[in-house]
């Protein structure tokens, strides 16, 4: 039986001034499921993740998350639910050290208020114990741990890309949404983000991953091909490659 899906996107519409950049998109991300999203430059991706994010409103259609029409929820509504997203340049905060940046990725976890925090309470401090183990335990598994204590500036492309990825999974996220996660790395970094990809997707992280990068993109169990703001083809890696509308509108061939 099909896994029920995680998000739907129905009939999403969206343009800018007179410009169409998304017309009736419509597909579903199943649970526990990789699907990739593919398309030339300017086919509207961005977009789509934009507004499955939060960060704009579809003009026409619906973005449900677990059975539950998203509306107006804020970024951080949808975050707090399990909804997170990196980004095609890696955002880190390069003035804090590796292991501050993980920390920051613990936020939603809290339970203590800001006047606890403020005043040390015995609530506060416990708290911050195990965000520090959880810190701890991110940094050890993402093979961070002797970058800790580096400002977040220092690091290579791959590096910055892998503390993003480990920010976002300590959080503990229900869907992961990878923008072009392979952006400016080399070979071995790519095999290695493919590797983690994988993994986070074997352990219960549902992914939806845009890349232009195909060896990347066969980790996807479904791919969506979009062009000019439209789905023009689905199916897996291969039947993507054969498939005559893509060769033509996004392989070249």
């Amino acid at each position: 039986m099909p896994a029920e899906p995680i998000l739907s996107l129905n009939e999403i519409g969206h343009r800018f001034g007179g410009l169409n950049v998304l017309r009736s998109v419509t597909f579903d991300v199943p649970e526990g499921g990789i699907v990739g999203l593919i398309g030339p430059n300017g086919s509207g991706k961005t977009t789509l993740f934009n507004i499955v994010s939060g960060y704009i409103r579809p003009l026409m259609g619906t973005v449900t998350y677990r059975g539950v029409p998203l509306l107006r929820d804020s970024i951080q509504k949808r975050g707090l639910a399990g909804l997170v997203r990196t980004f095609q340049t890696p955002q880190v905060f390069e003035q804090m050290t590796v292991f501050e940046n993980v920390m920051a990725g613990c936020a939603k976890l809290t339970r203590t208020t800001m006047l606890q925090d403020l005043l040390r309470t015995p609530a506060a401090r416990d708290q911050m114990r195990e965000i520090s183990k959880l810190a701890e335990a991110a940094c050890e598994r993402f093979h961070l741990k002797g970058l800790r204590d580096l400002p977040a500036a220092s690091l290579t492309a791959g590096q910055r890309r892998i503390l993003e990825i480990a920010r976002a999974v300590v959080g503990k996220p229900r869907l992961l949404l990878l923008d072009e996660p392979s952006s400016g790395l080399n070979a071995q970094e790519i095999e290695n983000l493919r590797d983690w990809i994988v993994r986070l997707n074997a352990e219960g992280i549902t992914i939806l991953l845009v890349s232009h990068d195909m060896g990347l993109m066969t980790v996807a169990h479904t791919v969506h091909t979009l062009y000019f703001g439209e789905i023009v083809a689905s199916g897996d890696m291969a039947a993507i490659q054969r498939d005559p509308r893509v060769r033509e509108v996004y392989l070249g061939v």
